[in-house]
């Protein structure tokens, strides 16, 4: 397992204790750090729906995400971020890198888009 894989699977704990955490008030609210859309700042929920649409299009093709409801949010991050870590694994080790980078760079910015 290199660096990124293990920075990866760091965010995922971190994520998943993160969005369980919000309760569905702190989810329709904007957190201080919630980034702007075309639509304005985005709900936390909005983040991590956002987030989860980013997530597929790294590793997953660009499926759609199904909307589950709140309960599930946690684990369709989770789910989304171990596929782009299995499709990774058979990639060039450039191509590996440069999508385990991307899935990593996207965790770190919902992380802190929910703080």
């Amino acid at each position: 397992m290199n660096n990124v894989t293990a920075d990866l699977e760091t965010e995922v704990r971190r994520l998943r204790i993160r969005i369980i955490g919000l309760n569905p008030r702190q989810l329709a609210e904007t957190g201080p750090n919630s980034p702007d859309s075309t639509a304005g700042i985005l709900s936390r929920r909005g983040t991590i729906t956002e987030a989860l649409a980013q997530f597929s299009s790294i590793g997953s093709e660009g499926r759609a995400v199904p909307e589950l409801g709140d309960q599930s949010l946690a684990d369709q991050v989770v789910v989304l971020i171990d596929d782009g870590i299995e499709s990774a694994a058979n990639l060039p080790e450039t191509q590996r890198l440069e999508r385990l980078e991307l899935m990593l760079d996207a965790a770190v910015r919902l992380r802190r888009g929910l703080a």
